[in-house]
């Protein structure tokens, strides 16, 4: 039987850390899950791939990844529909997902969390997933630094999720937000920058995007401005801006409703369609480094080393907890709340601002940020070193990867990792097809 070159190399391969196609499997399991697919209502003749038991066809197509199979497979034929829309499909994929690509050891998930990703739809969690494992790959990874854009310290950034796919954004010490198309990483540094903005008059602080698909991009900046953007073919288009009297450190940007954090100490709320303040807060004694909500909750943390947690509905403070380290960055992913901080912990609290779960980052010096996504959680360091992590609450380390300077700032979205530097780089590293 011929056998293509490539197909040599997956089957030999002596270095099965780096390959993704070696992955333990456990064929009781799998043997067992597969007797609960019932194909109803075959109205034709299984011939040739179709008569193969479920188990082995489920093996197959763990070698598909999730857009192919949603988008192509599906709709081969009436017996791959109901194959891919049943949730016992998707329930042994995403337990095969959260394999440690290293040691093949399982990645437990709570029973909350897995009803959490069922809600946002179990293809759609899975495909985050596998990208954000792909990472782990060393082997299969590109990274790019981007070092002739900012000349100060990239204090933030952001990669922007439809309608402005495959673009980011950096803002920085040198007072300039840059653009970035990342189809275009992997060519020459200098043509991934494909705009530069200098509307602002203060170092940049915070950066980010309405929430849900908005088309809106927000910057917060030492000048004490708020600049609201467009973002229309890879530039920022300006159509307005607040004064605030106070830096800007942090945002949290929902549909048609800012939040922003000041050095004053005030987490305030904005409304974009009306242009008027609809509240404003004073928990923390020291200026606010970052916030983040939910439907009825606000968090907020500050220089305090305070945790502190609003109530949207009784308008007023819920809880505020003490921690014992700076705490850089929040996230709410529901149904948890995501802490990091000095202490190099990453904590994760429920709604009612109990701790679920807390487990050390591995870092030597403090976390300077987080981002927290169905796919993963990501971290960054002043010890220089970005760690990629499961999203689950009890996190296994996937991949570690090393810059050259301390990097301020993270973001990761859809498979691809962005960190901004002191030393006025941005540094990408995404998984090579």
């Amino acid at each position: 039987m011929f056998r293509s070159k490539e197909y040599q190399e997956m089957e030999f391969s002596s270095d099965e850390s780096d390959v993704e196609f070696h992955q333990e499997v456990d064929f009781k399991e799998i043997a067992l899950s597969a007797e609960r697919f019932s194909i109803k209502n075959r109205s034709f003749t299984l011939t040739g791939f179709q008569n193969l038991p479920p188990e082995i066809i489920f093996n197959i197509l763990k070698f598909v990844d999730v857009k192919s199979l949603l988008l192509h497979v599906k709709l081969v034929s009436r017996y791959f529909y109901d194959f891919l829309t049943s949730s016992d499909f998707w329930e042994m994929r995403l337990a095969s997902s959260l394999k440690n690509s290293h040691t093949g050891s399982q990645i437990k998930i709570s029973d909350c969390e897995l009803t959490s990703l069922e809600e946002r739809g179990l293809a759609r969690s899975v495909c985050e997933i596998e990208m954000a494992r792909n990472l782990s790959f060393t082997k299969s990874l590109i990274k790019n630094t981007v070092s002739s854009n900012h000349f100060g310290d990239v204090h933030c950034v952001k990669i922007l999720s439809y309608p402005a796919a495959n673009l980011a954004i950096s803002g920085s010490r040198d007072k300039t937000i840059c653009v970035y198309n990342l189809n275009l990483f992997e060519d020459a540094s200098s043509q991934c920058i494909i705009n530069t903005n200098n509307d602002h008059n203060g170092w940049i602080w915070t950066l980010n995007q309405e929430a849900n698909g908005g088309t809106k991009i927000v910057s917060g900046s030492w000048d004490s401005f708020i600049n609201f953007y467009e973002i229309g073919r890879g530039e920022l288009e300006k159509i307005s801006d607040i004064a605030v009297h106070s830096a800007i450190l942090c945002t949290q940007f929902e549909p048609n409703f800012l939040l922003y954090g000041t050095y004053s100490k005030l987490v305030v709320g904005y409304d974009v369609r009306s242009a008027t303040v609809a509240f404003k807060v004073k928990q923390h004694t020291k200026p606010v480094l970052s916030v983040a909500s939910s439907e009825n909750y606000i968090w907020s943390t500050g220089e305090d080393h305070a945790l502190s947690c609003h109530d949207r509905r009784a308008g007023k403070l819920f809880k505020r907890i003490r921690m014992e380290r700076i705490s850089s960055s929040i996230q709410y992913t529901d149904p948890y709340l995501w802490v990091s901080g000095y202490d190099g912990f990453i904590k994760c609290f429920n709604q009612e601002m109990k701790l679920v779960s807390k487990f050390d980052s591995g870092h030597t010096l403090p976390i300077t940020d987080m981002a927290h996504s169905t796919g993963a959680t990501v971290t960054a360091s002043k010890d220089g070193t970005v760690k990629l992590f499961t999203p689950n609450l009890k996190s296994n380390l996937w991949n570690s990867f090393m810059l050259d300077s301390v990097a301020s700032c993270i973001d990761y979205k859809d498979g691809v990792v962005m960190a901004g530097c002191c030393d006025s780089t941005v540094a990408f590293w995404k998984y090579k097809n």
